[in-house]
């Protein structure tokens, strides 16, 4: 087991496994072509799976690739097809919930270190013990799990426990939802999600055909069975002490910039705990910083809110704006190539963000001078292109930019 906690980022696709690697994470998770729970995101192909692990290694980050679809039986045979294709791929581990998928791994002879998914709903060190006999080395435990049973479940077992420390709560148990496939024939099971929990929804009474009757929450309606978000970093280091050996961020199909400043703050939050430092100090940044990436109202507790409007009118909150990435250095310390995110123009005050790893460098604004497509100078840096941008002061390697809603302009920028 590692002396200390491992914080997994999220990879929905290449940069973002590249920004969550900059930003702090000790292991990135990612899934490919196939038979991972997130066919929607843009996931990582073959082509790609060899610059992936080249990047995580060379920064000292681990590879954990994803084959935690559930398999019906006429899967199997293009199972079995597709691992022997990324079998030779240097992931650090690989992360199943269907114990068939886990007879291919050793069928095949992997020999990479097996985790055992969230799905699989582990609750207790009888079933990790289980597990673990069977090759496990890693569970990341049911999200229902507490705080109290983390504790009790680690006085029986050494394994490493994993755990959900931030992201996206599902409203069906452990995330074995069938609601997706009922409306709409895609099955959450294997990858393809519609999240059905999200959508609006009316109530009607039936001898009343055609009355819709409100349950409104909020302008646009409620989201009956839709989820608070996870956020455990008041609770951090309750958590550690309990003996969690890896804190996990949910959100491959969320964005590069959710990526980066999620995996940030808890690698900073782990960080200071290690170092015995003034958690208590940091913590007011650490939660501006979470309130500035998209997300729904945040909880600590979901399952004790039952009732307590845990599940009402969630809507997305968005005080802050991806505004660009980096791509590359530039000709100066003032000039950078970036990716637009959304709509960027010359004269444009923005929020830079870095790296936590570095404490020499501090987020601050910056005013974007000048836009260059190539040799040309243009007003605006339109989404999906890379520019040069110029800017009013120095630019350092993995900067993000970001525009802050009006409610948090003039924050301080200190760590």
């Amino acid at each position: 087991m590692h002396n200390f906690p491992l914080l997994v980022s999220p990879a929905g696709n290449l940069e973002k496994l590249k920004a969550a690697v900059r930003y702090g994470a000790h292991e990135v998770y990612f899934g490919g072509e196939g038979f991972n729970l997130r066919s929607q995101a843009g996931n990582i192909g073959q082509a790609e799976m060899e610059e992936a692990c080249s990047f995580a290694h060379a920064h000292g980050a681990r590879t954990v690739f994803l084959l935690n679809s559930f398999l019906h039986e006429s899967d199997i045979p293009a199972a079995r097809e597709y691992l022997r294709a990324v079998a030779a791929f240097p992931f650090d581990a690989l992360m199943v919930s269907d114990p068939g998928m886990l007879m291919l791994v050793r069928d095949e002879g992997v020999s990479a270190p097996i985790h055992l998914s969230t799905q699989m709903s582990t609750l207790n060190h009888l079933a990790i013990k289980f597990w673990t006999g069977l090759g496990v080395t890693r569970i990341v435990l049911a999200r229902e799990v507490t705080l109290e049973e983390v504790k009790r479940i680690r006085e029986h077992t050494d394994a490493e426990l994993e755990m959900f420390v931030h992201g996206a709560l599902c409203v069906s148990y452990s995330g074995r939802c069938l609601l997706s496939r009922y409306m709409t024939g895609r099955d959450a099971n294997r990858g393809s999600c519609a999240h059905p929990c999200r959508w609006r929804y009316t109530l009607t009474e039936e001898s009343r055909p055609g009355e819709e009757f409100e349950i409104v929450e909020h302008e646009r309606g409620t989201e009956i069975l839709s989820s608070k978000d996870l956020c455990l970093i008041e609770t951090l280091p309750d958590y550690v002490r309990a003996g969690v050996s890896a804190f996990k961020i949910e959100g491959r199909m969320k964005s590069l910039y959710y990526a980066a400043n999620v995996t940030r703050v808890y690698r900073h939050a782990l960080d200071t705990i290690a170092a015995g430092g003034d958690y208590a100090a940091r913590l007011p940044f650490w939660r501006r910083e979470l309130d500035l990436v998209s997300h729904r109202p945040y909880t600590a507790d979901l399952f004790n809110e039952f009732g307590k409007g845990g599940f009402d009118g969630v809507p997305y909150v968005n005080n802050a704006v991806f505004m660009a990435a980096w791509e590359g250095a530039g000709a100066d310390t003032h000039t950078a190539r970036m990716k637009a995110f959304n709509p960027v123009y010359a004269g444009d005050v923005l929020d830079a963000i870095y790296p936590v790893q570095d404490d020499r460098v501090h987020d601050g604004p910056l005013v974007v001078t000048e836009i260059h497509d190539g040799e040309k100078s243009v007003a605006m840096a339109e989404p999906a292109g890379v520019y040069r941008f110029s800017f009013n002061g120095p630019v350092r390697e993995g900067c993000i930019l970001r525009k802050r809603a009006a409610a948090y302009q003039g924050d301080s920028h200190a760590r």
